[in-house]
């Protein structure tokens, strides 16, 4: 069962799908980048999740992408990591309701 449930316009239905699976498959990458200590690319990272989440109905996913921008930007790298376990949560457990 999700744990998360988004309500998203039924004219998304066709591009929805296909932006949760980028955001699944993009994963292991920003982990990587994190375990590297590439606070800069995941600052970059971020920002670019907080321009597109909104768009697509996942406000959340701009939420955190904010929040891994501004962090990443601070240099608090345990910061930066307990939002990408959110966001790896979150992906992986949300339920798309198309109205």
């Amino acid at each position: 069962m999700a744990k998360y449930i988004v309500s998203v316009d039924k004219d998304l239905e066709d591009v929805v799908p296909a932006y949760l699976e980028t955001r699944r498959k993009e994963l292991p990458e920003l982990f990587a980048l994190h375990s590297a200590g590439d606070l800069e690319s995941l600052r970059k990272n971020g920002h670019k999740l907080s321009g597109s989440g909104g768009g697509y109905g996942f406000d959340r996913i701009s939420e955190l992408g904010r929040q891994i921008e501004t962090l990443a930007l601070a240099g608090d790298s345990a910061g930066v990591a307990a939002r990408l376990a959110e966001l790896k949560d979150y992906v992986e457990n949300v339920d798309v309701v198309y109205q």
